[in-house]
């Protein structure tokens, strides 16, 4: 996919996602007290990144799109230096630089062998662990929809991932791995905790623990995370 097309992309991306936060508070709700520097790979609209950043987290952003990262510095000027352009596959930042980045959705428009390249680079600059969010192919619902949506709209042409998938892919990077199904139906357990104002890391944490893969088959996507 060229440069040009990346950004029409992603502008999309931006407008559709960009009140959507119940990203940054399933990765607030998993961090260890010593994971205070975050960065956010692909981050589009950059809503998750100023999120955690006003839940008390210092977390950076970078995104390939040069609309993207213009629009999220105009709608956050506060945290500017904080938001990035660059490209994934070879970041300009050294190595451990954050004590944790993440990103969602963004592996899914890329084939296995790119997957890797950027999971080496994302494992390069985290100190700590990495966190890797996918569409979730057990949840057969969800994929029909993005089948019926994706031939009149490329930006539900997304890859979906089973927990398999993404786990041998992961396992370039790391031995340690934890799988947490997210997002039930959008509006179910964790999401309907933060809905109702019960955001907090605690209350979540214990939803996670609680569930663990249990509700794979009604979950949004599919949250890996990977120790260093």
């Amino acid at each position: 996919m060229g440069k040009n097309e990346w950004s029409t992309q992603w502008e999309k991306i931006f407008l559709h996602y960009q009140n959507d936060t119940r990203h940054a508070y399933y990765i607030n709700a998993i961090l260890e007290p010593q994971e205070m520097k975050l960065l956010e790979l692909g981050a589009g609209s950059f809503r998750d990144m100023a999120a955690l950043n006003r839940l008390g987290r210092l977390c950076h952003g970078v995104d390939y799109s040069e609309q993207s990262v213009t629009r999220a510095r105009e709608l956050h000027p506060d945290l500017a230096d904080l938001i990035h352009i660059g490209d994934v596959f070879n970041l300009d930042f050294q190595d451990c630089a954050f004590d944790f980045t993440y990103q969602n959705g963004l592996l899914g428009y890329f084939c296995d062998d790119d997957v890797r390249r950027m999971l080496y680079e994302q494992a390069r600059i985290s100190k700590y662990r990495l966190a890797l969010t996918v569409h979730n192919a057990h949840n057969k619902q969800f994929v029909s929809y993005f089948d019926s949506k994706k031939h009149d709209d490329p930006l539900y042409s997304i890859r979906f991932f089973s927990i398999d998938e993404i786990m041998e892919l992961a396992r370039c990077i790391s031995k340690v791995i934890r799988v947490i199904p997210v997002g039930k139906q959008k509006k179910y357990y964790e999401d309907d905790l933060i809905n109702i104002g019960l955001s907090d890391r605690e209350s979540l944490r214990k939803s996670f623990d609680y569930h663990g893969v249990n509700l794979i088959d009604m979950s949004e996507r599919i949250m890996v995370v990977c120790s260093i």
